[in-house]
């Protein structure tokens, strides 16, 4: 029998229907505490356990405010604790990868159009060059994040401001062979059809080169819709619908909806999968984005039924079928999803119930932050970190 609470939870994330509205500085929507970049996953114990991609792109992040002038400055502002370090998530919006914001950044502003849920937020995708989220240490970064937050932000806010349904992107998305985490070609194809840049020269049409080379710029847009839809669930008491999840490169952490703003953590650990040539298995930095999110939903690597070149690349190091964990582990079909019929919803009771342990398709970033992306696996959770979640949240319920 299914728990009452959970059915609740299911209820109202299936209730949410995100729509891009805005796209505006993280300052102007997000209470930014003083002098703090928002990262991926749980909190860091100290300053010493950054991992040096998170670092680089920090550092990256405080160069484009002007809070540093060279990235060695930037680098002994972090390790001295004249910048701080939070979660993302704890602010209502997702980070992939090594990624991070920083106030000056533009991010896009997701809210529900049922007006159930309250916004979320997420940086704009940088693309296949010199990306934040690769953790990069090359002033190339900085002067992407400068355009990208620049003259491209210019040239699709007025698109953003129209307002756009992702659901309806997500579910044909996935009818044409995504995944909507590892795999959003058909997704970004489907969100530049609703831009509708005009054509011709100058920035807007700079900004359509660049969304047409960027086949993952959907993801990061859907991080916030998925935040905005599973933040619906937050506080339903006796839920352990997974609420947030990510890792930060050291620890992977999640938060069960009866739990709101609880981080359980445990130990992360390398995705296996394919490296690229010269990379070697010890190169790799353990699980890390905010993206592990959208496998909490229910998509990403439980999804690869609907998304065969994710199953060929990934499927082998996968601990059994997608659709049989899909089945085992998440609650039902969305009912927005008529052209999939892809399930969503994730509890840690399903997950102890089963033995079952979630999976997460990621991108497998150089551990020494020289390399960026050096390849892309799977990433299992262990069934104890959740049964350690669910206990907490069962005991602080007792009577």
């Amino acid at each position: 029998m299914k728990n009452e609470a959970d059915a609740l939870a299911f209820d109202a994330i299936a209730r949410v229907r995100p729509q891009l509205i805005d796209l505006r500085s993280a300052s102007e929507v997000i209470d930014f505490p003083e002098r703090t970049v928002l990262h991926a996953g749980p909190p860091f114990e100290n300053a010493a356990a950054v991992p040096a991609p998170v670092a680089n792109s920090a550092a990256a992040a405080l160069v484009f405010e002007g809070w540093a002038e060279a990235r060695s400055e930037a680098l002994a502002m972090l390790a001295d604790g004249r910048i701080r370090l939070a979660p993302a998530q704890d602010h209502r919006c997702a980070v992939p990868l090594a990624s991070v914001l920083s106030p000056s950044q533009q991010v896009q502003v997701v809210h529900d159009a049922a007006g159930t849920a309250r916004p979320a937020h997420a940086p704009l995708n940088g693309g296949s060059g010199p990306a934040l989220r690769l953790g990069l240490p090359g002033p190339e970064v900085v002067t992407h994040l400068h355009w990208l937050n620049g003259p491209f932000a210019d040239a699709i806010r007025a698109a953003c401001r129209r307002g756009i349904d992702l659901l309806p992107i997500a579910d044909q998305a996935l009818a044409d062979g995504d995944d909507c985490h590892g795999r959003t070609q058909a997704a970004t194809a489907l969100l530049m059809q609703a831009f509708a840049l005009p054509p011709g020269e100058g920035p807007s049409s700079e900004a359509h080169r660049f969304l047409s080379a960027s086949p993952s710029f959907f993801l990061n847009l859907w991080m916030a819709a998925v935040k905005c839809m599973l933040g619906a669930a937050e506080g339903i008491a006796g839920s352990a619908f997974v609420t947030a999840m990510g890792g930060n490169g050291v620890q992977m952490g999640l938060q069960l909806a009866a739990r709101p703003g609880r981080w359980y953590t445990a130990a992360s650990s390398p995705p296996v999968g394919k490296l690229e040539d010269g990379a070697a298995e010890s190169d790799r930095l353990p699980a890390i984005g905010d993206s592990a999110l959208i496998e909490a939903f229910g998509l990403g690597a439980m999804a690869f039924a609907h998304a065969p070149v994710q199953m060929q690349a990934l499927g082998a190091w996968l601990p059994e079928a997608s659709e049989a964990l899909a089945r085992a582990l998440l609650w039902d079909v969305h009912p927005a999803f008529a052209a999939s019929h892809a399930r969503c919803g994730l509890s840690a009771r399903a997950v102890a119930g089963t033995r079952k342990a979630p999976v997460v398709a990621l991108g497998v970033l150089d551990a020494r932050g020289e390399r960026g992306r050096i390849g892309g696996g799977i990433w299992q959770a262990s069934v104890a970190h959740f049964e350690q979640a669910l206990a907490d949240v069962f005991t602080d319920l007792q009577p």
